[in-house]
């Protein structure tokens, strides 16, 4: 039993119907205007914290401001257009949004996963993650709510994904409240 017969449940009107079709849009003699929009490939996942190739401001401005992810880099600030290295992106933030907390830094793997622990006078009220998508959150992440620890983290490396300075606020903010 072929896909398209057990998908049309042995209708083989529909059956035919779907085979034509799709012949019509994949066959040798199928026009490409009448193929369907194929999807851009996926980037290979790798451990790079540099920014796009091409981060012109046109191609820099038609993503969605405000928002973090999207194939196209917003134009707001974020850790791939700022003038520094990932880690000094989020202690700009830290240092400017949030100045009413002492922060420590704990690199427990460098450059694949680093922790900042905010502190609200000797209280430590928050541990933020900075790490690599490669890694697994989990383990920390618990040990944190068991504790009674917020957490927030943010992977600085996966495809998409810019960490806009709005982004970043508000989500340190939503785990302080």
């Amino acid at each position: 039993m072929s896909f398209l017969s057990k998908l049309f449940g042995g209708d083989k009107d529909a059956e035919k119907t779907a085979r034509d079709l799709l012949k019509g849009l994949f066959g040798e003699n199928a026009k490409k205007d009448d193929k369907p929009e194929e999807k851009p490939e996926e980037p290979a996942q790798e451990n790079n914290t540099s920014a796009p190739a091409d981060n012109s401001s046109d191609a820099a401005s038609s993503g969605p401001s405000g928002d973090s992810w999207g194939d196209d880099m917003p134009a707001e600030e974020n850790q791939y257009n700022y003038n520094g290295h990932f880690t000094a992106y989020f202690e700009n933030i830290f240092n400017t949004e949030f100045a009413a907390y002492r922060y420590e830094k704990a690199v427990l793997y460098e450059d694949r996963r680093i922790v900042y622990y905010f502190y609200s006078g000797d209280a430590k009220v928050l541990a933020v993650e900075l790490m690599t998508d490669k890694s697994d959150a989990r383990k920390f992440r618990n040990d944190c709510r068991k504790a009674g620890l917020a957490y927030v983290r943010f992977y600085f490396n996966h495809p998409g994904w810019w960490n806009t300075r709005s982004y970043v606020v508000r989500r340190i903010k939503e785990a302080l409240n």
